[in-house]
């Protein structure tokens, strides 16, 4: 476990940029291009192959440690909130990430560039799929049933999206 620690520790940086660039960057749900395009840019950086999710925001990646296993899966949702009253909340669009999703797709790239690491997958086994989702935070009910409607998603939620 002590090299997983010293395997994230070293993308520190990265993790803290990512937070910061998210948590200066909300967007609600099926929105998340600002930050879709972030993360896509830097999981393909580390040599990630990404499938995107098309007409909403959202990925895929899949690492294979070359043994057979389980199918492990590690996502973070990329939705924050609509609190125009907060002091951190985008004056345009009164969205921000009090719920904290910011700090997950943090995790989820550092978990990224740690996996990347030589040495990083010895000792597992199976598969890790590694999903940026959108669309958590259950708000803007008009403007998903919208989308449902033209065709564009068939659940309100993104994880629900997703496994669909």
């Amino acid at each position: 476990m002590e090299k997983y620690v010293q395997y994230v520790e070293k993308h520190r940086e990265l993790i803290l940029d990512a937070l910061d660039y998210i948590w200066k960057n909300p967007e609600t749900g099926y929105q998340e291009w600002k930050t879709n395009a972030y993360l896509t840019e830097k999981f393909e950086a580390l040599g990630y192959k990404l499938t995107q999710a098309g007409n909403i925001p959202g990925f895929v990646t899949t690492l294979d440690t070359g043994r057979p296993g389980p199918t492990v899966l590690v996502f973070g949702e990329m939705d924050g909130l609509l609190i125009p009253d907060h002091p951190d909340a985008d004056p345009e669009t009164g969205a921000v990430h009090a719920c904290g999703h910011c700090c997950q797709v943090a995790a989820l790239l550092g978990l990224a560039a740690a996996l990347k690491q030589p040495g990083a997958l010895d000792g597992l086994c199976g598969t890790i799929r590694l999903m940026a989702v959108p669309a958590e935070e259950l708000i803007e009910v008009e403007y998903r049933e919208q989308l449902r409607k033209d065709g564009v998603i068939r659940y309100y939620g993104g994880k629900v999206e997703f496994m669909y």
